[in-house]
């Protein structure tokens, strides 16, 4: 059985989730640099998604093309909160 691993990370300040993910030494995987094209930094939203925008345009284009679930999210195009946000997320790849 495979093992989900879970991650908190509090949200703050200016940036992206790709962008707080890297702050605190997680990678995030990514072969468009951060354009929201290949879809490879999708993260899944376990709690907290509340506090975030939702998708613009070119995000959702790119998660239902690649038949993403609603818990997720493309970490270089989903905003942060502005105020410290707890939000639990997950990848298949930490």
């Amino acid at each position: 059985m495979a093992r989900t691993q879970r991650t908190v990370i509090p949200l703050f300040g200016a940036g992206t989730l790709m962008d707080a993910c890297l702050a605190m030494g997680l990678p995030v995987a990514s072969s468009c640099q951060g354009r929201g094209a290949c879809g490879k930094c999708v993260v899944t939203i376990l709690a907290g998604g509340q506090h975030l925008v939702t998708p613009e345009a070119h995000e959702r284009r790119v998660l239902d093309r690649d038949h993403a679930t609603e818990e997720q999210r493309l970490a270089c195009q989903c905003p942060v909160p502005e105020s410290a946000t707890p939000v639990t997320i997950t990848t298949g790849y930490w």
